[in-house]
């Protein structure tokens, strides 16, 4: 079954590193107009003055994780 989220690969990839980014506290090394998409994607959502990863966003990640590993 296609995955409506991303569009390829590389684009759940990039989101996977977007994560490690919020993850360390350093989301702001994420340009604003993917921090919105993920927002809309419902992968993301505003916690306080941050951002958290919500379920989707967590199932997307390892989905990714699991991407980036295997190619190599």
């Amino acid at each position: 079954m296609r995955d409506h989220i991303f569009d390829s690969a590389a684009e759940r990839i990039a989101f996977s590193e977007a994560v490690d980014f919020l993850e360390q506290g350093r989301v702001h090394l994420v340009p604003a107009p993917q921090v919105e998409q993920y927002l809309r994607k419902g992968l993301w959502q505003r916690d306080g003055e941050g951002y958290r990863l919500t379920d989707e966003g967590l199932r997307q990640h390892e989905i990714a994780v699991r991407e980036r590993f295997s190619d190599g």
